[in-house]
């Protein structure tokens, strides 16, 4: 049952690409959703062919892709929010860089669990900050009265809580896998959080009814 979830994960992360393409905005550059779309599209290749079939060692491949994922939400967000909290997001983004440096001084190539801790933690609070300063802004301005039928609202939403729900998994994670026995079960959260990460990608790109301006 893992394995089935796993790889039907893994493999719907190109979905949203192809719906991309699809409604004909693979490359629209005025949303600021596509570079996290072409970076999980290109994350579920690598996953299958360097991870699956080659077996190379993920602790590289996790630590790259750390940096790539902050900066494709970063850029999501702080487009969303018009630059509006300039301020607030040049500091995150500092903040940022401090974390990942500090994650690239304990990362080993054969133990990538500390650092993703570090980065996934930062990038949770991140999240959470991203998210309700959206929705500050979305209320205050009163700019979205349905919000079933907008594109970001899935998106945000998507990632609040795909981030809500790994929080404590990473920020527990030297204690889960300690105790062997849980490891799966406590890899499968993640997974089926992914899943649901991106089927609403999916479905905020469904909802695209014209470029972001």
């Amino acid at each position: 049952m893992y394995q089935i979830i796993f790889y039907t994960t893994l493999f719907i992360g190109i979905a949203p690409l192809v719906v991309l393409f699809t409604k004909k905005r693979a490359f629209d550059k005025t949303h600021p959703i596509v570079p996290f779309i072409w970076l999980t599209a290109i994350a579920t290749l690598y996953e299958f062919t360097g991870t699956g079939l080659l077996k190379i060692n993920t602790n590289y491949w996790f630590q790259f892709y750390s940096l790539f994922e902050f900066l494709t939400l970063f850029y999501f967000f702080y487009r969303l929010s018009e630059y509006i909290y300039t301020l607030i997001y040049r500091t995150l983004m500092l903040l940022f860089v401090a974390s990942y440096l500090i994650s690239l001084f304990v990362w080993s190539d054969t133990d990538k669990l500390i650092s993703m801790t570090i980065n996934k933690i930062f990038m949770s609070c991140f999240i959470f900050i991203a998210v309700y300063l959206w929705f500050k802004s979305l209320f205050k301005n009163v700019e979205i009265l349905n919000l079933w039928k907008h594109d970001n609202f899935y998106f945000v939403s998507a990632f609040f809580i795909y981030y809500f729900a790994t929080f404590l998994l990473f920020l527990f994670g030297n204690v889960v896998f300690d105790i062997s026995i849980y490891v799966t079960d406590y890899w499968l959260v993640n997974v089926i959080a992914t899943l649901i990460l991106r089927i609403l990608l999916i479905t905020g790109i469904w909802n695209m009814k014209k470029p972001l301006r």
